[in-house]
């Protein structure tokens, strides 16, 4: 099976599994809803020629907006104007766009609201119907022509709702980087005028001939925090090679800034996109010279049946007023489900290769010396020059790119009680990468993201964070809920990282629950902590935060040029935090009342004011301080509820771990979200390990994940599971022992429903002396009703 991108870790807990022979300022708040002037109604089902009431809806959300701005509905309002949305699929083929023409006043409000008791949808993409079997073919082809309103472009394909994985080759070791004089190149660094290439070599048995080269992507990662997708223009052969060339002018640029070091040739390679790597269930293929799309699905799918989608639009909500002084203001939107949302700059251009949701400048080259970064990953919402905009308890979900994100201009914006999950890029982006100079209206400023719960982003953009930040002046980020994320959690960084800059920092981030960040550490992506600081933030403080089963070594990482922080009443668990000796001379870097059960952290760039620091506990003996801490971090009591919106819950997270076959596991059970443990090894062949999972009720309609580690390229693993029948009082084999030959997750689905209250999963090897490793397991089903 090829490597698979898209299977992650979820729940409350990620299961971080190693078996080594043993299974080793502005507080804006939510108040009573405001007196109603007026109420409309929009429905999926509604027409425009109707009255827009609840008996005789409209059928969009722009009747709606034109019927308030032409009839003055929102000047000298006396209570909120409310338009209702219906439950149902808000299909669009164009942005939401709203302006300071369709502004509150008079402290009230203009609402987006789904109706009581209903789930709208504002859905930025098309149903992909009519799979058809190719031939004797294990998949399956669809029509997706631009006539019929699909888009030129996309990177995402949704089945039953789930993230498919674009098919993708294993990875491939570059020879050479190769250089054609007759190709037109941009300027190379004038420090290296040697580096100057077309692209990449590989041995020519290792790139087949590409059916559409040019829909054909090249993924690569390096240094823990760089990924890039790459464009092709071409595949020629050339002796024992084949000779890659890549879409310029983004590949030079990468190679001008980083080439040697986090670009080179012989780094490992993926080819994204291709026909010819379309050989694994729940993989899938985009042709857009002949507009059909491929899937391959899973055992015992049927794609008509879950149903499949894409992204079409770019950019589902637009609010921008006309300039500083003239903001779009007092606009909420309440209870909204936002998704399908497409990306059209990765078509014809890289991504990636800077850091986090940062992007390389569209035009780099006016100065050769030009660091590359010039952009951010766009967010499918999007607030320019706005006042006062509220979302309330919407999800944002299945996006191409990212979800909100606050540019030029927003200020005094609240983000509470939303869920969002399976994005391409952080669940919220804050601020402008080259804005650093920017006067104090056009600051992205006044933040507040409160209660949020943001998960499984970035499965298609490695980069991708939690909530990410750049240049932005008083943010309160507070009593969120990150996890899953495949890059850091929380993530704020400033353009110009050496000097001082008026109105960038004071970020409260304050009472937040962190897990499973860098989730695509075993692909590459480490270098960074869970939570993040980069640069000069002046009167930032980090406190009562609780971060634990961080992938990477730092859970809490204050970084270069860090200034005039403070770090208080944090806890680290399965984790250090470093304090960079990178900081802005005098230290100004204040910490106390840390808890850590790791013995590494770097302690040089802080000062310890108050208690010393950071406490050290072990054997899990956290004090009460610490307990206090981590009890009161995540989501407030009136907010719990958002855990349910978010599906596909690991079921083993939340199981109880109530057997196995090996006493040594007794000990092992404690560092069981430890992955960096493996201890031990196999002294024979087929040395068979188990572990029970009891789920806490009844479940069918499985589906299992695992991952072995990346100790060694010889490990073969096999594993099975079982599930326990009562029927029968016997453990009965759900799926077979089967091997993994892969570092990256493997999926399996049962190909006919049973169902259970408990399983065991089973591993061995096959080298003598050789080790078991499992990164992970996952367990998805469906509670038995």
């Amino acid at each position: 099976m090829r490597p698979t991108i898209s299977t992650r870790r979820t729940g409350i807990l990620a299961i971080l599994v190693a078996l080594a022979v043993a299974l080793a300022g502005f507080v804006p708040v939510d108040g009573a809803r405001a007196a109603v002037q007026h109420s409309f109604y929009v429905s999926p089902t509604g027409s425009d020629s109707n009255s827009g009431t609840a008996a005789a809806p409209w059928a969009t959300l722009e009747k709606a907006r034109n019927h308030i701005r032409q009839n003055n509905l929102n000047d000298n309002m006396t209570g909120d104007v409310v338009v209702y949305l219906r439950g149902g699929r808000h299909v669009r083929t164009a942005p939401f766009d709203l302006t300071d023409a369709d502004s509150g006043s008079n402290g009230f409000r203009v609402v987006y609201r789904a109706y009581p008791g209903e789930a709208p949808i504002m859905d930025g993409g098309k149903a992909v119907t009519g799979w058809t079997r190719a031939g004797s073919a294990p998949y399956y082809v669809a029509d997706v022509p631009e006539s019929a309103g699909y888009a030129d472009y996309f990177r995402q394909l949704y089945v039953g709702g789930k993230r498919a994985q674009l098919a993708m080759s294993e990875g491939i070791a570059g020879t050479a980087f190769w250089n054609d004089p007759a190709i037109p190149n941009p300027p190379a660094n004038p420090d290296r005028p040697d580096r100057s290439y077309d692209g990449i070599e590989f041995p020519a048995g290792s790139v087949p001939d590409y059916t559409n080269v040019t829909d054909v992507r090249l993924f690569h990662i390096a240094i823990g925090f760089k990924a890039d997708y790459f464009p092709l223009v071409d595949i020629s052969t050339s002796g024992a090679y084949k000779r890659v060339q890549l879409a310029q002018p983004h590949f030079q640029v990468r190679l001008n800034r980083d080439a040697g070091d986090s670009l080179n040739f012989d780094h490992t390679y993926y080819f994204l996109n291709a026909f010819e790597e379309l050989d694994a269930p729940g993989e899938w293929y985009h042709n857009r010279a002949t507009d059909k799309i491929y899937y391959y699905p899973l055992p015992g799918e049927d794609v008509n049946a879950v149903g499949a989608h894409v992204p079409v639009v770019e950019s589902l909500v637009n609010i921008k007023g006309r300039s500083t002084t003239a903001k779009a203001r007092d606009i909420t939107f309440d209870g909204v489900t936002f998704e399908h949302g497409n990306w059209l700059l990765p078509r014809d251009r890289h991504i990636g290769g800077t850091q986090a949701e940062a992007l390389y400048a569209d035009d780099p080259f006016n100065d050769p010396n030009y660091d590359g970064y010039g952009g951010e990953v766009p967010g499918q919402i999007r607030l320019t020059n706005t006042n006062g905009v509220m979302f309330t308890n919407n999800t944002v979900r299945k996006m191409g790119s990212g979800g909100i994100q606050l540019l030029d201009g927003a200020e005094n914006t609240t983000i509470t009680g939303n869920v969002f999950h399976n994005l391409t890029a952080a669940g919220i982006i804050a601020g402008r990468w080259m804005d650093v100079r920017a006067g104090s209206a056009a600051r992205t400023k006044n933040i507040v993201i409160r209660n949020n719960i943001v998960t499984d982003t970035g499965d298609d953009f490695f980069q991708a964070t939690g909530i990410s930040l750049m240049n932005t002046y008083n943010a309160e980020i507070s009593h969120n809920l990150v996890y899953d994320t495949a890059y850091m959690g929380f993530h704020q960084r400033k353009s110009d990282e050496f000097n001082l800059v008026d109105g960038v920092g004071k970020t409260t981030f304050s009472h937040n629950e962190l897990y499973n960040a860098t989730a695509k550490h075993t692909w590459g992506m480490y270098d960074g902590g869970a939570v993040y600081t980069f640069g000069a933030w002046p009167g930032s403080s980090f406190s009562h935060n609780y971060v634990h089963d961080h992938t990477s070594s730092s859970n809490f990482y204050s970084d270069n040029q860090s200034y005039q922080t403070r770090w208080d009443y944090n806890v680290s668990q399965d984790g250090r935090f470093d304090w960079s000796n990178r900081y802005r001379q005098p230290l100004s870097v204040y910490a106390s009342h840390n808890h850590t059960d790791a013995s590494n952290s770097t302690t040089s760039g802080a000062i310890f004011d108050r208690d010393g620091g950071p406490h050290v506990i072990s054997d899990g003996a956290w004090p009460a301080e610490a307990r206090s801490i981590m009890d009161s971090a995540s989501l407030q009591s009136s907010y719990e509820h958002l855990r349910s919106k978010v599906p596909a819950t690991n079921l083993a997270n939340a199981a109880t771990l109530s057997d196995s076959n090996r006493s040594t596991w007794d000990s092992s059970l404690k560092k069981l979200f430890d992955e960096t443990l493996h201890t031990g090894e196999a002294s024979a062949e087929q040395s068979e390990a188990w572990v029970q999972f009891d789920l806490g009720g009844d479940y069918n309609a499985f589906t299992f994940t695992i991952q072995q580690d990346n100790c060694c390229t010889w490990m073969i693993t096999h594993w099975k599971v079982q599930r326990w029948s009562a029927s029968q009082n016997a453990w009965i084999d759900i799926m077979p022992y089967q091997a993994i030959n892969t570092t990256a997750p493997v999926v399996y689905k049962p190909p006919t429903h049973v169902a259970t209250t408990s399983i065991r999963l089973f591993v061995q090897n096959t080298n003598t002396g050789g080790k078991i490793g499992v990164q992970e397991f996952n367990v998805t089903g469906e509670a038995k009703g």
